[in-house]
């Protein structure tokens, strides 16, 4: 398909999402949009078959009630800097971490984001897959250059993880340095990876997956999975989309502007493990202790019968209650 095709569908979609409950038929749609009634039909058709409900046809089009999509010609409007993008949107891909290294070697300006309704090749840390219903997760990557050594790059998780938190409301709890929990169950994973060499970061990307509609099983037994919708009326992903970028790119622009002591303030003031003994998985087996909040540089402070341990790498496997 022709990048003038898909700017065309796109046209398409955000005259749905504008019309609302009242449709918009496709007379109108041809008017608006300067082209054919018989290529109107022929995009909606072509959104129909990616799984987008559209209902109508001689009385006008609208989108069924639970349909839920996220348009970029309608999002970027929304956003601000320092991540004010481009937005790509796919149906469906593999992976949008892989999607947006891509971009990134390519040289995509920083708050490029790149998003899909299903992935096919998701992950999470440790390999684990990231699963998800068609359309009923923010499935979301963001492209970050930040102006910091690549030891301080370090915090850049913890940077991602209170801005998600931040976006989800109150409740929202961090587990580090990955999970977000509302409730006692997983609503939301972090994945972030990042080119650097001795002296710069070239880039970093922040992936984040959000159960909005529905929670999948996950492959991990540490947590129980929960959505959005658990917890009352989710909210449009577009909308979701929209705060958490926002959030996220106040606190970081706050980081790389201030250090990190308001990003460790705002992580303690979220952390789940604080306090609590825990169990970490390392490479070279377990390592229990009582949890102390991070370090400047995203590091789990750990308190055990031999002194404090600072811990960059890892995977909490057990929590006492």
């Amino acid at each position: 398909m022709s990048a003038a095709a898909d700017a065309r569908r796109e046209e398409v979609l955000a005259a749905l999402v504008r019309a609302g409950d009242a449709g918009v038929s496709g007379e109108a749609l041809a008017a608006q949009l300067g082209c054919s009634r018989a290529a109107v039909h022929r995009h909606v058709e072509a959104l129909r078959r990616q799984g987008l409900e559209v209902a109508g046809e001689q009385d006008g089009y609208r989108l069924a009630p639970d349909a839920d999509p996220v348009v970029p010609a309608l999002v970027v409007p929304r956003l601000t800097p320092p991540l004010a993008g481009p937005v790509a949107w796919q149906a469906e891909t593999g992976s949008t971490n892989d999607d947006l290294t891509a971009l990134a070697r390519e040289g995509a300006p920083e708050g490029t984001v790149v998003g899909a309704d299903r992935q096919s090749a998701g992950r999470g840390r440790r390999g684990r897959s990231w699963l998800a219903a068609s359309g009923h997760a923010l499935l979301v990557s963001v492209l970050l250059r930040p102006a910091v050594a690549p030891v301080d790059a370090g915090l850049l998780p913890v940077v991602v993880a209170v801005g998600a938190a931040e976006a989800l409301g109150p409740d929202a709890r961090i587990v580090w340095p990955n999970d977000i929990l509302i409730d006692g169950r997983k609503v939301a994973g972090i994945l972030c990876e990042m080119s650097a060499d001795q002296e710069r970061v070239a880039w970093a990307i922040a992936g984040i997956g959000v159960n909005v509609r529905s929670a999948p099983d996950l492959d991990d037994a540490r947590w129980s999975p929960g959505a959005l919708a658990d917890l009352g009326a989710p909210p449009r992903r577009a909308d979701l989309l929209v705060d958490l970028i926002g959030a996220l790119g106040r606190r970081y622009a706050e980081w790389t502007r201030e250090g990190p002591a308001p990003i460790t303030a705002a992580f303690a003031e979220r952390d789940m493990l604080a306090g609590r003994r825990i169990a970490v998985s390392l490479p070279d087996g377990e390592l229990t202790g009582t949890a102390d909040g991070t370090d400047d540089l995203g590091r789990l402070r750990l308190l055990t019968a031999d002194g404090v341990r600072h811990l960059s790498a890892g995977e909490v496997v057990r929590v006492a209650p």
